[in-house]
């Protein structure tokens, strides 16, 4: 497969993973929330905090996917191992952990305002590990990609770092 097909199939799943995104947010969140509201009336008071915190997580995602939109860019013109893809994943890194922060503090807020069940609570902390998890990989995934931009200028292909270097057809297997 080569970068450019790569790289347009990632943005193909960046747009889905965007339309998915928004008809969750927008649409089926909302209309569960309802759903259980009109089966358990009693938690009619629980509906906007938990939208509220769900619209907040999703925020940081979609700027993760305009990231990985850029980044898909980069792979479409074979331009991966520079210092600015780098910054986008240690951004990307940033994003995920900011997002697991809003999720944690607002699972917290939400069971001390006896707004949270136990069993919701413990399913989100799950969701926070993962959320850390995927953050510390991009963190060492931007610590290594730094690396390999770096070394690559005393191996004489310094043009990786300005984004104009095309490995010749060998290296595309």
């Amino acid at each position: 497969m080569t970068s450019k097909t790569l790289g347009r199939l990632i943005r193909i799943s960046i747009v889905f993973l965007t339309l998915c995104g928004l008809f969750l947010c927008a649409y089926l969140v909302p209309h569960w929330s309802k759903g259980i509201i009109y089966s358990y009336p009693e938690f009619n008071h629980w509906f906007w905090p938990w939208l509220i915190l769900a619209w907040l997580v999703a925020l940081p995602c979609f700027f993760l996917l305009s990231l990985v939109w850029k980044w898909a860019g980069a792979v479409i013109q074979d331009t991966v191992l520079t210092l600015t893809t780098a910054n986008w994943v240690k951004t990307g890194s940033r994003l995920l952990f900011i997002d697991a922060g809003i999720l944690f503090l607002g699972n917290i807020v939400l069971l001390l305002l006896n707004m949270n069940h136990p069993g919701v609570f413990i399913i989100l902390l799950v969701g926070d590990i993962l959320l850390i998890s995927f953050a510390l990989i991009a963190e060492a995934l931007s610590r290594y990609l730094t690396k390999a931009s770096v070394i690559s200028i005393p191996l004489g292909i310094n043009q990786t770092l300005l984004g104009h270097y095309k490995p010749d057809k060998s290296f595309n297997n």
